[in-house]
This record gives structure tokens, C-alpha cells and sequence, in this order.
């Protein structure tokens, strides 16, 4: 896939403006991680985030609302899994699964969060077969698509 072609998308999460604002605000975090994968010099893949700071707005826009226990963060409870792109070449080869687990494998969080589009149906099932589940919806910002807020707890 080609540069043009991955931000030409009409998708207001997948434009270079928006991946630009998220990578900047994620990375800004000093727990920031990051994982690239390679294959034979080939780029296969990435993922990225960063755990919840205890002042973060992440859960406020879940609907239906969460309870208060639940939603509470620390700064050391819930790593927010912001990104995780493969390459067409390598998807259906386990390589965003390999992807994933080694961005989580050292993390101390007790849990993972990410967003999900709710209509694509495919890959929230590919989350779900890893463990997460759907916890509500949420339009996170002004012209957002609706997203499924999942979550999967981490090996203490």
C-alpha cells in the first residue's frame, strides 16, 4: 500500500491531520510504547498507546455510562491501545495478533482499552477473540464515528 492511498480515506479517525494529533497527544505521555514490526526489511505493522492518566476524559463519553469504580484511573490501571495498523500483505497472518501481544507483554496495567468502529463488524470480532469485550459506545469527539469502547483485563 502506498502513502496516498492509506490517508485517502473519508474516515475522520484515518486522515494524516487526525493520525498526526493522536500520535502527537499519545507520545507527549512518558509511558508512551510503541511496537513496529518488520519482515525480511519490509514495515508489516505498529501499535502504540499509553496508559490513562488519572485525569482523562477517555471513559466520559461511554454510553451507556459506567459505573464509578469501574471508570476510575490511576495512571497505572488501564493502558489505552490508541493505534494498531498492519499492512495489507500480512493481515490474516497472526501478525497484529503478534503485534498486540508484544506491545502488552510488559506492561504492568491491570487492563487494555481501545475504541473499535462499531460497523466493522470483522474486526471487533477479532478483538473479542483475543478477550476483549464491548463495554458501551462512544462518539469521543465532534464528527466522530460511533466506536465501541472494549476492554480486556492483563495477566497480574
Amino acid at each position: 500500500m502506498d502513502s496516498a492511498s492509506l490517508w485517502a480515506s473519508d474516515d475522520p479517525l484515518a486522515g494524516r491531520d487526525a493520525f498526526a494529533k493522536f500520535l502527537d497527544h499519545w507520545s507527549a505521555n512518558t509511558a508512551f510504547a510503541c511496537v513496529l514490526a518488520h519482515d525480511r526489511g519490509q514495515a508489516v505493522g505498529y501499535a502504540y498507546g499509553a496508559p490513562l492518566s488519572s485525569s482523562t476524559s477517555w471513559w466520559s463519553k461511554v454510553t451507556p455510562p459506567l459505573p464509578e469504580p469501574f471508570v476510575a484511573e490511576t495512571g497505572h490501571r488501564t493502558f489505552a491501545l490508541s493505534e494498531l495498523m498492519v499492512r495489507t500483505p500480512w493481515r490474516g497472518t497472526g501478525a497484529a495478533r503478534h503485534i498486540h501481544d508484544t506491545l502488552l507483554a510488559s506492561r504492568s496495567e491491570q487492563r487494555v482499552t481501545l475504541l473499535v468502529h462499531r460497523e466493522h463488524v470483522k474486526v471487533r470480532a477479532l478483538y473479542e477473540s483475543w478477550g476483549y469485550e464491548v463495554v458501551g459506545e462512544a462518539v469521543p469527539f465532534e464528527g466522530a464515528p460511533e466506536l465501541c469502547a472494549m476492554v480486556l483485563p492483563l495477566a497480574a
